[in-house]
């Protein structure tokens, strides 16, 4: 359904019946667009040791690479996407004596559900961690909305990280929803049904989750940020938003580097790389 399409649907529907138009309108959200696996993704799933583990939001297969001795490193891939987007920075690090942990996010690539939520991943991120015993001492680099999971997942923890690196990030979740709203054109009384779902999932009102306020209850060491400014996908404000709550981090400022392509460009890569020998 094309956009002009939904929000004619969305905006009758809303008008009718507010409250199952929230409830369309969430699960709508929740969806994840499933994609093949590219190519150059298969190798990384040939390669890693795949195991399955069981969490409350059902069962998440990981995937390891490297020596088992050597400094770990977790990647989390964002929404819409799979383990494999990360694996030309899962091979580097590997190469350059890392050993990385890769999981699929709950709805997303070989998962039989394609539903999920930002409390969901996190929680699924949580199970993963404790399923290899990562307390404390372990790094991670994550993509876009995987960003958002770690930052939650460490906020609602007593784990520590060591350094953590951002390849983009949003960070007002509010604002997320906000242009939900616009696409889908449902009206305010539909929204507000919206918010109070959100709202109960997460616990606390919309307005204070960001991830910013996350990262200052999260326990680490060092946060990197890579982000495009011209960044089509995740507005690079986010990052500067960020940077203004937690001053200690340092944003790395890219143009052309795209907020997909630069999962494959080898100066990000780089840049991560130098990050985590520091």
């Amino acid at each position: 359904m094309n956009e002009k399409l939904l929000k004619t649907y969305f905006g009758l529907y809303s008008s009718l019946a507010p409250k199952s138009a929230a409830n369309t309108s969430f699960n709508l959200f929740q969806k994840v667009r499933k994609k093949d696996i590219r190519p150059r993704e298969e190798a990384f799933y040939k390669s890693a040791l795949h195991k399955k583990i069981d969490s409350v939001v059902g069962t998440i297969d990981t995937y390891c690479l490297g020596d088992i001795s050597n400094p770990i490193i977790v990647l989390v891939h964002g929404w819409d996407s799979n383990a494999g987007s990360m694996s030309k920075i899962a091979f580097k690090m590997v190469d350059e004596g890392y050993q990385v942990l890769l999981f699929n996010l709950p709805g997303h690539a070989f998962d039989q559900n394609d539903k999920t939520n930002l409390v969901a991943c996190s929680l699924a991120m949580e199970a993963v961690l404790k399923a290899y015993d990562l307390k404390e001492n372990f790094s991670t680099i994550s993509h876009s909305f995987g960003s958002a999971v770690t930052a939650i997942c460490l906020a609602n923890t007593s784990l520590k990280a060591d350094k953590i690196v951002f390849l983009t990030n949003p960070n007002r979740i509010e604002k997320i929803f906000n242009s939900f709203q616009k696409m889908i054109g449902i009206n305010k009384k539909s929204y507000k049904h919206l918010v109070e779902r959100v709202e109960k999932i997460l616990g606390k009102d919309l307005n204070d989750v960001t991830v910013a306020n996350n990262l200052e209850q999260a326990s680490y060491n060092k946060l990197f940020i890579i982000h495009d400014k011209h960044d089509r996908v995740l507005d690079y404000s986010n990052s500067l938003e960020i940077i203004k709550q937690i001053p200690s981090t340092h944003l790395e400022t890219f143009e052309r580097i795209g907020h997909y392509k630069m999962l494959w460009n080898d100066e990000v890569i780089d840049k991560c790389l130098s990050f985590m020998k520091e």
